[in-house]
């Protein structure tokens, strides 16, 4: 009985030993990320607020996105030639809709033109150093509210 419960403890601790240095394998770094910032404004105004997104222009890959805040950005993506989509949302004065029964929310709308996020041609190419300021003057009036 005795040789069975040393047996047991015995395995037991390996059985820990390994699973513990299991985890401590090498780190493996993801992709280099470079830093992107800028002004982003429209028709002529800093943008308020909203969220910028580099997408790969190719499709493949991952999309990087970063807030805007009073007019300005910083994101963190990889290298390498990307569509930049930019979205803003307002509520829309005295508008209210019921999207779960019994719950009532200010709608809000986009105020950034379409040609600039859902079907955005803005195209930027980062480089591994970076692309150091990156400014996005937009034009144009918000999207026709959907009805």
């Amino acid at each position: 009985m005795k040789i069975l419960t040393n047996q047991f403890l015995s395995f037991a601790m390996v059985f820990c030993s390994i699973c513990v240095l299991a985890g401590c394998g090498a780190k493996t770094d993801g992709p280099k990320l470079v830093t992107v910032s800028g002004k982003i404004t429209l028709n002529g105004e800093p943008l308020p607020g909203g969220d910028i997104i580099f997408r790969p222009a190719d499709g493949q890959g991952h999309a990087y996105a970063g807030k805007i805040t009073d007019g300005t950005y910083t994101l963190d993506t990889e290298a390498g030639k990307k569509r930049v989509e930019i979205k803003s949302m307002r509520e829309v004065p005295g508008k209210t809709t019921e999207d779960n029964p019994g719950e009532v929310v200010n709608v809000r709308e986009q105020i950034v033109p379409t040609k600039y996020n859902s079907e955005s041609t803005l195209e930027i190419t980062v480089t591994e150093e970076g692309s150091g300021s990156t400014d996005f003057p937009l034009e144009g009036e918000p999207p026709k509210p959907k009805k």
